[in-house]
């Protein structure tokens, strides 16, 4: 079991961007006690925006490259589901990332749960 993360905050069920507390999803500052999974969905978020913005997608354009519905890419955007991995692998294939999914985030946040995803300059 991880410290912090163990239990019944694996568990917890509310959408991503419920633990907001301050600012706007997905660049807002979670709660000090956000499950893990909401840090992981706002990561998600967050990249998937950078890079749709870097080539000037929108969701329907998105949609298109990777066979994932405008809906879906919009509520992952908004924070209104955790993406599954069927979605991500998608997603990413279709960007031609390998970041999307935020692999040992819950390491890099423990010591600071509202920082940003890291990324390498």
């Amino acid at each position: 079991m991880i410290d912090g993360w163990g239990g019944e905050d694996l568990r917890n069920d509310a959408i991503p961007s419920a633990f907001t507390v301050s600012g706007t999803w997905p660049d807002g500052a979670l709660a000090a006690d956000a499950p893990i999974g909401a840090h992981y969905g706002r990561h998600v978020a967050q990249i998937l925006k950078r890079e749709m913005d870097q080539r000037g997608l929108s969701q329907r354009g998105l949609a298109e490259l990777s066979g994932v519905h405008h809906n879906t890419v919009g509520r992952v955007l908004r924070g209104d589901v955790y993406p599954d991995l069927a979605t991500l692998a998608r997603l990413e294939t279709a960007l031609n990332v390998s970041d999307l999914y935020p692999t040992g985030l819950h390491q890099r946040i423990q010591q600071s749960p509202n920082s940003g995803p890291a990324r390498p300059a």
